[in-house]
């Protein structure tokens, strides 16, 4: 995303505690957003309680709001998640940061824009190195529909050059095909040379019935961008024997 801001002229200014910037203590961020339009937010973390997502994105969302009204940012751009509407506890803990990250950024002084996205077609070789033992991977009995990373980029690149009507705008995006998430952990095994046996499992309760009922699919009214699956595993894994 950043590569394709510069690209086109725009400068860029990136939050980063390598930068000096801490996002979440809010350290720094007046002095790095002096002078910004807009603000596009892709932060994420990797935490293992529903309560220490929460607090990441939620503390994240209310120090670019305070600081973005400060500096006069026009637009506040948060990437999120298609579907993610009740998802919550232990089993959908990312889920759940997320949702107070997306009110935690509405609530603010600051117009926004949410842009939701499907799952990169990367998802599915991060659910085998996070959760794969001894060649074994317990899946759920998800329907997806991926979209590539690259086309998720483009968009948010090409709504902070966006004029919009309404201070609170949200945004879908999704790729070309509704699949199974285990059908792409198997294929992105093959395509690695792994050997994998991928053990379908039902999510439990309700949010588990609102998953296997294609909540994480792309809903009415998205955005279909970016090639399919295989034109991105392909691409990804080119030369892997």
């Amino acid at each position: 995303m950043v590569e394709r801001l510069r690209a086109r002229g725009d400068e860029v200014v990136v939050l980063a505690r390598s930068e000096g910037v801490d996002l979440v203590a809010g350290n720094g961020l007046d002095a790095a957003l002096a002078g910004c339009d807009v603000v596009i937010d892709v932060t994420s973390v990797v935490a293992k309680k529903p309560e220490e997502y929460v607090a990441f994105f939620g503390a994240v969302a209310r120090n670019l709001q305070a600081a973005g009204a400060v500096a006069g940012v026009r637009r506040i751009i948060t990437l999120s998640i298609v579907g993610i509407d009740g998802l919550g506890g232990a089993a959908f803990a990312h889920y759940e940061g997320k949702n107070a990250q997306e009110a935690a950024t509405e609530a603010g002084p600051v117009p926004t824009v949410i842009l939701r996205a499907t799952q990169f077609h990367g998802f599915a070789g991060q659910l085998i190195d996070w959760v794969a033992k001894a060649g074994v991977l317990p899946c759920p009995k998800q329907p997806v529909q991926t979209v590539d990373v690259d086309a998720v980029a483009d968009e948010l690149v090409a709504l902070a050059g966006a004029e919009f009507e309404g201070d609170r705008v949200r945004v879908d995006i999704a790729g070309p095909e509704k699949q199974l998430l285990a059908d792409l952990v198997r294929r992105t095994a093959q395509a690695r040379g792994q050997k994998l046996r991928v053990l379908p499992v039902w999510l439990p309760g309700e949010a588990g019935r609102k998953v296997r009922g294609g909540a994480l699919q792309a809903p009415p009214g998205a955005l279909i961008a970016g090639g399919t699956f295989d034109e991105w595993l392909a691409r990804e894994y080119a030369g892997t024997d």
